[in-house]
C-alpha cells in the first residue's frame, strides 16, 4: 500500500470542441449577443461579446453535467457576457456625462468627491424620522411608570435585565413582563 503523498497537481482538463461544433454555437452566440446589445452583428461590441462567451464556454465545457444540452448553457453564458457589456457601457457613459458637465460648468474646482453621492438622509427622511420620535415620546408619556423606566434602562442606557432588576428591586419576571408588555404597547400606539 502506497502511503497518500500529495504531489503536483495535474492542469485541469479542458474538454475539446471540435471547429464545427464551435462555427454552429457562433451563429446562434452572434444572434444573441445583437440581440441584447441592440446592434447589427458585425459591430465591434457584438465580436468582443462572441469572442468572450465562446471563450467561457470552451473554458467552462467541462463544467457542464453529462446528458445536459450544450446550447442552452452556451446562449445563457452570451447572455450574460452581453448584460455585462451593457452594464459596462452604462455605467462608461455616465462618467463621461458628469465628466461633460463639469467641464462645461464655470465650476473648475470639481473634485472627484463632487461625484459621490451624499449618503446623508434627505428631506423627507429627516422629516419622517422626526415624526416617528414624536410619536415615540408621545407613546412613551402614555406608558405606565414602571414600564416605561425599563424600557429606558433597556434600550437607551443599554442594562441587562439582571441589572434592571437590581436598581428597580423587582423580580426578573416582572422586568420581563414589563419590558414586553411596553414594547407592545409602543408598536400599537407608534404604529408599527
Amino acid at each position: 500500500m502506497t502511503p497518500n503523498v500529495p504531489g503536483p497537481k495535474a492542469p485541469p482538463q479542458t474538454a475539446t470542441v471540435s471547429p464545427e461544433e464551435t462555427a454552429s454555437l457562433r451563429q446562434i452566440v452572434v444572434a444573441v449577443v445583437a440581440c441584447v446589445l441592440g446592434e447589427r452583428r458585425n459591430h465591434p461590441d457584438v465580436e468582443d461579446c462572441t469572442h468572450e462567451a465562446l471563450s467561457r464556454a470552451i473554458e467552462g465545457r467541462s463544467r457542464l453535467r453529462d446528458g445536459e444540452p450544450l446550447r442552452p448553457w452556451v446562449i445563457g453564458i452570451a447572455r450574460h457576457v452581453a448584460l455585462d457589456a451593457l452594464r459596462s457601457r452604462k455605467r462608461t457613459r455616465r462618467v463621461e456625462a458628469r465628466m461633460e458637465t463639469a467641464s462645461a460648468s464655470e465650476d473648475t474646482t470639481t473634485t472627484w468627491l463632487d461625484w459621490v453621492p451624499d449618503p446623508s438622509p434627505g428631506p423627507e427622511e429627516r422629516t419622517a424620522s422626526a415624526e416617528r420620535a414624536t410619536r415615540l415620546e408621545r407613546a412613551l408619556g402614555s406608558l405606565p411608570e414602571e414600564q416605561r423606566r425599563a424600557l429606558v434602562m433597556f434600550h437607551v442606557e443599554g442594562l441587562g435585565y439582571q441589572d434592571i432588576c437590581k436598581r428597580l428591586g423587582v423580580p426578573l419576571g416582572t422586568v420581563a413582563t414589563w419590558l414586553a408588555r411596553g414594547r407592545r404597547l409602543l408598536a400599537e400606539t407608534v404604529g408599527e
